[in-house]
């Protein structure tokens, strides 16, 4: 996302000083963004932007996607400008998530979305609406919300929501003021729990200890907390790479949540010890040429990994020794990418100019 003067998400690139952004701009005449769907693995892809047979999202730039964890053929698109779109066939229609009372509206940035593990109608989407980041939750899957959130000043986004995985009811958030807060009543009421000088990217909670948080910033790295944010450590392993600058994206194998990675303006790194020691991944780009703004994990083969720089989809099957390659017919860049956890063979790219 870049900053002051101009904000674009993916999730984050940023351009001092801190996270000050300006209202979205209007979508392009461009038909090739919105969604494409692939359900061999990356090999083919197609367009998935049906509204109706005249009216389509071909021209939306999306900025997150996350799929019901009980139903995978429920998706959530959230958009630059455009609110927040929801599929019930898998993407293959969409549907704008239109507030009766307009407190959530269609114009808003949704930079986030947490989907409730236990009741999956309960969602929370983190936003710039109106010159303030706000945070909404949905008790009914979109059809009606209400602001549980809104930072202090104007021109402050919320980038980041997390849900715990054991215990729903707490809710994190992290604003681009630096502010991480902590609800344990489903949003109802909050408590700070740090402040860091910087805009926070991302957040993850290890899913088989909730005791555990991590929280990514944009440009001073990475930081941990194992006693639910009573003490916090920065990650210093990570100050020896260029790499760790401007975190992108931060993304946790659940299966193992001892192993993370990193995307940034400059590369791919890994971490098989909770943080402590890094690696280089041998990603197939030039350094420093186009961002990794973009990576998935396979829910069920460990060793295959996605990634996005531009219009190219990157696909490793042996934990990144070799790469397959599989260009967008798209001018736009892969924005996110998701995969559908029941089915891995299917994956989702957001397209974003």
């Amino acid at each position: 996302m870049k900053k002051h003067f101009l904000t674009i998400v993916a999730p984050l690139l940023f351009i001092v000083p801190l996270a000050q952004i300006f209202p979205a701009v209007s979508c392009t005449p461009t038909r090739d963004g919105g969604v494409f769907r692939s359900s061999d693995r990356g090999e083919t892809f197609a367009q998935k932007v049906a509204i109706t047979k005249n009216q389509t999202i071909a021209g939306v730039n999306i900025l997150t996607i996350k799929s019901d964890p009980q139903d995978s053929n429920i998706i959530y698109l959230g958009t630059r400008g455009e609110g927040l779109y929801k599929s019930m066939d898998g993407g293959d229609t969409w549907y704008r998530l239109n507030e009766t009372n307009k407190v959530f509206t269609k114009r808003a940035n949704v930079y986030d979305i947490a989907i409730d593990p236990k009741n999956s109608s309960n969602i929370y989407v983190g936003t710039y609406q109106d010159r303030f980041g706000r945070l909404f939750r949905s008790p009914d899957g979109g059809k009606n919300w209400e602001e549980i959130y809104r930072v202090s000043r104007e021109k402050y986004a919320i980038f980041a929501v997390e849900v715990d995985l054991y215990d729903p009811a707490i809710v994190y958030m992290g604003s681009a003021e630096g502010g991480l807060f902590k609800s344990t009543d489903f949003g109802k009421s909050w408590k700070i729990i740090n402040w860091f000088d910087d805009v926070i990217s991302d957040i993850k909670v290890n899913p088989h200890d909730t005791r555990e948080v991590y929280v990514s910033t944009y440009r001073k790295g990475l930081y941990k907390t194992t006693d639910k944010g009573a003490s916090w450590q920065h990650i210093d392993s990570l100050s020896s790479y260029p790499e760790a600058g401007q975190i992108e994206i931060l993304v946790m194998d659940f299966r193992n949540p001892n192993v993370l990675y990193t995307g940034s303006q400059t590369g791919l790194l890994k971490t098989i010890d909770g943080g402590q020691t890094w690696q280089r991944v041998n990603i197939i780009i030039p350094p420093n040429s186009v961002p990794v703004q973009s990576i998935a994990l396979d829910p069920v083969n460990a060793a295959s990994l996605y990634y996005g720089a531009g219009n190219v989809l990157y696909r490793t099957d042996d934990i990144g020794q070799t790469w397959t390659i599989h260009p967008i017919a798209s001018t736009r860049k892969i924005q996110v990418i998701a995969i559908d956890s029941r089915n891995p063979d299917v994956l989702y790219l957001g397209m974003h100019e």
